[in-house]
């Protein structure tokens, strides 16, 4: 239990860190869209490094943070700055993204897909976004994410 003000101001503020994305969340227009670019900048940078069983893993745990996170701080709204699902979704649209010089083509592919899935709501994502608590904040995102996954799947795996 939090025995004191200090340790719960410190909660408070670990909290604010995690689901704003470490402050982005605070950017007054299109923060959920400059939190989507900070996944792609990891995978366009690192992807090579980060094999696919290791993306799925990142984004499991994202996942869990990302409810925790929610859950505690909010019963059903989704303020614009909680951008961690944000930052899921896009994760989750990179899992399959290949490496190499051809990869930054496929991360920006991934990009504009996820975009648009989580901002047209399309495909059932508008009726996830309107479940309660951390199931709405975060759901419809991850589910937009794994949206673009598929269309980047088909995609690669033809050209």
């Amino acid at each position: 239990m939090l025995n004191s003000f200090k340790e719960l101001f410190a909660l408070d503020k670990a909290l604010k860190l995690i689901y704003s994305v470490f402050g982005i969340g605070y950017v007054p227009i299109g923060s959920g869209t400059v939190c989507s670019i900070v996944p792609c900048l990891i995978i366009g940078l690192l992807g090579d490094q980060i094999s696919i069983l290791v993306r799925i893993l990142i984004a499991l745990l994202i996942l869990v943070v990302a409810f925790i996170s929610t859950n505690i701080e909010f019963d059903d709204a989704d303020p614009g700055y909680v951008v961690i699902d944000e930052f899921l979704g896009m994760w989750i649209s990179l899992i399959l993204v290949p490496s190499g010089p051809s990869g930054l083509i496929w991360v920006l592919i991934a990009f504009i897909l996820f975009r648009f899935f989580d901002i047209t709501k399309l495909l059932g994502i508008s009726r996830i976004e309107k479940l309660n608590g951390a199931t709405g904040i975060v759901m419809d995102d991850a589910v937009a994410g794994l949206y673009a996954l598929l269309i980047i799947g088909l995609l690669v795996s033809v050209f």
